[in-house]
C-alpha cells in the first residue's frame, strides 16, 4: 500500500502541527475516556481478539460493537451465531493483510447483514488492532470527501453522503473498499513516523496491565483513536 509522496508530505505537515499524544488523551466516546482507561473499547478488544484468534467472532461480539458505536438500526443486523474471520494464523498474515488489508471485508459483509463500512471496519479493529483501525463518517468528513462544510484534508478519495437521516459511507462508491487500504496505510505510516521520532503513545495504564499494548508503541488502532479525536474537534467548530 504505497502512499504517494504528496500524501506523505501532507501527513508529516499534520504531525508537525498537531500533538498526536494529546489528541489520543482527548478522545471521548460514551464511557470511553483516557482518564477512565477506555473501559468499553478495552473490553471489546479483549473479547473480539480472543475469539478472532480462534477464527471467528460471535453474534454477541457483533451486537456489542453495534451498541458501542450507536448503530441506528441495530434490529436490522442479521448474522449467524458464529461468523468466520481469518485474521490470524498462516505463514505471515501480517504481510498478507498489509498488502491487501481490505480483503476480509467482503466475506464479513456477506455474513453480516445490516452493517456497512463503518461497523465492519470496527469489527476488524477490535479483532486485530495492531493491523486495523476503523473508518467512520467523522473521519471521512474531515480526511476524505463529501462534507463541504468542513475543510477536508482530502487524504482519501472516499466520500460520505447525508440522505437526511445522518451521514453514511456508501458501499457503492468505486473508492470502496480500496480506499480503506489507503486508510490502513496512513495509520501504519503515522505509527512508523511516531516511532522513528521517538514519540510515545500515552496508553492508559489499564491497557498495559491487560497486555493489550507494548508501552509507548503506537499501533494502527491508537492512531485512529487520535485522528478520530481530531475529527471530532473539527466537526464541533
Amino acid at each position: 500500500m504505497p502512499l504517494s509522496i504528496q500524501l506523505r508530505e501532507h501527513i508529516e505537515s499534520f504531525l508537525a502541527n498537531h500533538d498526536l499524544g494529546s489528541l489520543y488523551r482527548e478522545y471521548r466516546w460514551g464511557r470511553d475516556t483516557w482518564e477512565s482507561g477506555f473501559p468499553d473499547m478495552r473490553q471489546l478488544e479483549v473479547d473480539l481478539t480472543r475469539h478472532a484468534k480462534q477464527g471467528y467472532v460471535t453474534k454477541n461480539d457483533i451486537m456489542k460493537v453495534a451498541e458501542w458505536g450507536g448503530l441506528r438500526n441495530k434490529k436490522g443486523v442479521q448474522c449467524p451465531e458464529l461468523v468466520e474471520i481469518s485474521l490470524y494464523g498462516g505463514d505471515d498474515p501480517a504481510e498478507f493483510f498489509m498488502s491487501r488489508p481490505s480483503a476480509p471485508l467482503r466475506p464479513l459483509g456477506e455474513a453480516i447483514k445490516g452493517m456497512g463500512p463503518t461497523y465492519l471496519s470496527k469489527i476488524l479493529m477490535f479483532s486485530r488492532p495492531q493491523l486495523y483501525g476503523a473508518i467512520d463518517t467523522r473521519l471521512v468528513r474531515v480526511f476524505g470527501r463529501g462534507d463541504t462544510s468542513v475543510e477536508s484534508f482530502r487524504w482519501l478519495l472516499l466520500g460520505v453522503k447525508n440522505y437526511g437521516s445522518g451521514w453514511c459511507i456508501p458501499e457503492y462508491q468505486t473508492s470502496w473498499p480500496d480506499e480503506y487500504d489507503t486508510w490502513i496505510g496512513i495509520l501504519h505510516h503515522i505509527a512508523s513516523l511516531c516511532s522513528s521520532k521517538g514519540h510515545k503513545c500515552p496508553h492508559p495504564d489499564e491497557y498495559i496491565a491487560a497486555d493489550l499494548r507494548e508501552e509507548g508503541v503506537w499501533i494502527a488502532a491508537d492512531v485512529e483513536t487520535a485522528l478520530f479525536s481530531y475529527a471530532s474537534v473539527c466537526l464541533r467548530k
